[in-house]
This record gives structure tokens, sequence and C-alpha cells, in this order.
């Protein structure tokens, strides 16, 4: 153990924000806000990612347990298809805050072949390319980002006023938006929840509730390397348990939150990527050659629905409220946001307006963590997956095939053609960069070895 202060985590959070607070000062220090916005109804903004929250582990989406009751009843729309930029944090999050796709903002590996694990680490997305969080602090609003997953803060934190990163659950997470938004007249306020990220965050009043038995290496993982073996199918089943029992945690923090903004705010809730539970293994083995050795668990290896699907609610005057299955993505929210806020001359954007559907647009998914890069797109049901490092290409039909059971071959042209289109792209500037007590954090979490 590198920094001997993880023994103590609440003077190991203090420690580790102090000097996150002190790197975000002398990074913006000399910076100038380029941009002017001009906001013609103005509101607050809330941002609110659940860290690997599926689609389908969402109760009014499907799933069998009541995981989200307060995201149930959301006074708005609701996105029970919408599709993550990318299957891990650091290339989402700046995706869903500029509205444009890994390959449009730099925020990605510059190799073919990758493996965050061995320390391997993305460059950050490009300066040039702004985000919602700048554009709004050139119109007056103060922004912050508070967050449990460092990845979030080491991509984008430098577009905020404010970051604060601690590594606690929901509730105290909360409790901070909560007292950072108290008083303030025009904001800008980024929350990252991540108790369903692993290790997990359960409450001790869910594992009743979801019958989470007493199961050794419950919050991380087992069975990584093969889903099989003595005593799999009781962890696989308790592990699910303990998932959605930290899902309906973070629900339930949610519902003061949501109560105590002012009612006019534009609300946004998503997942940044899913999670998968032991869905295609062989599927994986064939789609990736994970430096790890893991397959089918976690996220960050793979571009399959259980990771790249994820929920998506908006609270906004421009959209009418209820359920929609169009297939969106999170580099639709920016774009919609601005709409509601009427902001002129804001800068373009990759995405579409939610709430006008376009089956024909080409939907995509890219930059993986671990193994040979992986690229997706969809178009309307149809769904590619190619993996250049290994010459591989499947596709499936979603309408028939929701699971992904049937990878086939004969690749259609128009989906060839859609993922044709979307050129190189460019590569950001430094490396991440990472010191002693957040690469603590970072093996904890599972990204390092």
């Amino acid at each position: 153990m590198s920094n001997p202060l993880q023994r103590f985590p609440r003077l190991n959070n203090a420690f580790v924000n102090t000097r996150h607070k002190v790197k975000h000062w002398l990074e913006r220090r000399d910076r100038d806000v380029s941009y002017d916005a001009t906001v013609g109804d103005p509101r607050n903004v809330l941002f609110v990612v659940v860290d690997c929250l599926r689609a389908d582990h969402v109760s009014a989406f499907g799933h069998d347990r009541s995981t989200t009751p307060t995201l149930d009843a959301f006074d708005g729309a609701a996105f029970s298809h919408a599709v993550a930029p990318s299957p891990w944090t650091f290339p989402s999050v700046p995706s869903l805050l500029s509205g444009r796709y890994p390959h449009e903002h730099g925020g990605r590996f510059e190799t073919e072949y990758r493996d965050l694990s061995s320390e391997q680490f993305p460059a950050r997305p490009t300066a040039s390319v702004p985000t919602i969080p700048e554009l709004l602090e050139s119109a007056g609003y103060d922004t912050a980002m508070l967050t449990a997953i460092p990845m979030a803060a080491k991509a984008t934190g430098d577009r905020f006023q404010t970051v604060d990163m601690r590594y606690t659950p929901a509730a105290d997470q909360v409790s901070r938006a909560l007292d950072w938004v108290d008083g303030r007249d025009r904001w800008f306020l980024h929350l990252h929840l991540g108790d369903p990220h692993a290790p997990l965050d359960v409450p001790a009043d869910h594992r009743e509730t979801f019958d989470v038995p007493d199961v050794e290496g419950l919050e991380d993982w087992r069975f990584r390397e093969e889903a099989s073996g003595e005593g799999f199918e009781a962890y696989a089943d308790a592990r699910r348990r303990a998932y959605d029992a930290s899902v309906r945690g973070a629900d339930d923090e949610l519902a003061r939150l949501l109560d105590a903004v002012p009612d006019d705010t534009v609300v946004v809730v998503c997942g940044d990527h899913g999670e998968a539970f032991w869905e295609h293994p062989s599927l994986e083995r064939r789609l990736n050659d994970d430096p790890r050795g893991f397959y089918a668990t976690d996220h960050g290896h793979s571009v399959l629905e259980e990771v790249a699907r994820v929920p998506l609610w908006v609270d906004a005057p421009t959209l009418p409220s209820g359920t929609s299955d169009e297939r969106v993505s999170l580099v639709d929210v920016v774009p919609t946001v601005l709409d509601a806020l009427d902001v002129a001359d804001a800068p373009a954007t990759t995405g579409a307006e939610l709430g006008a559907p376009d089956p024909s647009r080409p939907v995509l998914c890219e930059e993986t963590a671990y193994g040979y890069d992986q690229r997706a797109v969809w178009v309307d049901d149809a769904k590619l997956v190619v993996v250049p490092g290994l010459d591989e290409a499947v596709w499936f039909d979603l309408s028939a095939d929701p699971g992904e059971s049937d990878p086939r071959e004969d690749v259609p042209e128009d989906l060839r053609a859609a993922l044709d289109s979307v050129d190189a792209g460019v590569y950001g500037e430094e490396t991440m960069d990472v010191d002693d007590a957040t690469r603590d954090r970072l093996s904890e979490l599972g990204y390092l070895e």
C-alpha cells in the first residue's frame, strides 16, 4: 500500500480531495474562459451520473426488482435505449459534457492495443473542445463537479470552477451537493455517484430488501477468468442482488436531491456506461484479447449491450414527459440542454436534440480501455461491432436478438458505410496524470493491477 492513509478513510478522503483541489487551482489560475455564451432562458442545471447503471436494471424499464422507484417517478422524459459514447468513464463523461464522441474530443488512447491495468493512460480531451460547464460559466453560472469516481475529474475537472473528489457513498455526495447549491443564484452542477461501481456501496437496509446473502468477495469481483466452477451460480446471483441494492441506495438519495432543487431546474440523470454480469464470455473472448484475462464482468472492455446501453432521464421545458424506446446517445444531452436554455450562438455538436427521432442516424460507442479497441455503430435496430486489431466484425439484429446471442458475419453495406463515415478524429494533449493516492483508489476500483 503506497498510501498509509488508506487505513483511515475519512482522513484519506480529506487528504486526496485537498491535493486534488490544489492541483485544480493551479490548472485554472491563469485560465481565461474564452467563450461568451448568452442564455435566453436562464435556469439552473443539474447533471447526475450514476456510474455503471444499466438500462435493463431500471425497474420502470422492466427489471424484476424495485431498484429505482425515485427515477421511475421522474417528471420528465425517460429514454430506455440510450447509448454510452464509451464503455468506461474517462471518455464517456467528456462526451456527455461536450456533445461529441471520444474520437472528436480526444480523450482517448493513441494506441490500438491498450492496457489501462498496467498504467497505460489515455490523453485528456483537447482544450479547444468546449463543454457545457465552460459555456455556462461564461454566462455567469457557478459550476462544480462533485464526484466519487476519480476518472470523471481526471478527464474534465479542469472545465469546472470547483471540483470535489471524495470516495464516499451517495448519502454523503448528495449532502455535499445540497450544501453547494444552497444560496446560489445560477448554477450548473455535475454530481457523479459511484455506489454501483466496484467495490459496491451496499446500504445495510437494502441487503434485506434484495435478499443479498453474505458471500465472500461480493463487493468486488470473483470468477472473472471463467464463468463456471464450484459456487459460481450462487455467487453470480448474489453479486447481481448486491449491485441492485447499491443502485437502490443511490436512487433513495436522489429523492431528496430532486425534491430540493428548484422546480424549473433542467435535470439530467444517466449512467455513463453499464456493467457486465457474465452475459457473453465466449463472444468476448472472440472479440477481445484482454491483457488481464478478464471476460464478461465489469466494464471498459466491451461494446456489447450490457455495457453500452444506459438509461437517460431529462427534465427540460422543450421535452414532453413519458418513456421512449428511441435509440439515442449521451452526446444528445448537450444540444438538448442548450436549446432548453435558449443559448445563442452555441458551438456545434455531433449530438442531436432529443425528442426528434431519426432511426437512420448512426449512434456510436468506442474507446475501450483493455485489449484491442472496439467500435460499435447502431443504425435503427442493426448493430455492427468491429475490432480492427483482431480483424473481427460481427453484427446483430437487435429487434430479433436483443441479447446478442446470434452474431452474424455478413455485414450489411449500410452498417459498413455508417462506420466508415466516422473519421479518425483527434487525440488529446497531455496524458492523464495520477498521483500515488489516486493510483491507490484506481486500484481499489479495479482499473489498475
